[in-house]
């Protein structure tokens, strides 16, 4: 009897980890456009995060390291989507410049260095306008 109950768990505990390990799934996929600009410019995204960080005299550099590092993850997503309209190409610059900025804040924010990561991040503010105008439905 103990053997089949020690059989019955180790078969149980290897279907476990053998589903786990299947082919990704549609929910694996890189997430919207409109999801990664809720997750940094939504009420409580990275960049109104960062944005007052940055205004409290010294920087909260807890709170500035990580969201510029979710800044510089999401944004590298950007790419692998397709824009609402306009042209692929200039989506694809576009997206790109804008990755890159993020993670040169993210780069800065590692360093601590106050006046990198407010200038990167007044760079990455004045892109928006560009991109909506577009590519934003």
């Amino acid at each position: 009897m103990l053997r089949l109950a020690a059989a019955l768990i180790g078969g149980c505990l290897v279907a476990f980890v053998l589903a786990g390990s299947g082919p990704a799934s549609a929910d694996d996929k890189s997430p919207s456009n409109e999801d990664i600009m809720k997750k940094l410019h939504g009420k409580n995204g990275s960049h109104k995060l960062i944005d007052k960080a940055l205004k409290e005299g010294t920087p909260d550099w807890d709170t500035v390291g990580k969201h510029a590092k979710i800044y510089a993850d999401l944004s590298a997503l950007l790419e692998k989507n397709k824009p609402e309209k306009g042209d692929a190409g200039s989506w694809k610059k576009l997206s790109q410049a804008y990755a890159k900025e993020a993670k040169a804040l993210s780069d800065a924010a590692a360093k601590k260095d106050t006046e990198q990561v407010k200038e990167v991040f007044g760079k990455l503010k004045e892109s928006c306008d560009a991109c909506h105008e577009n590519h934003r439905d």
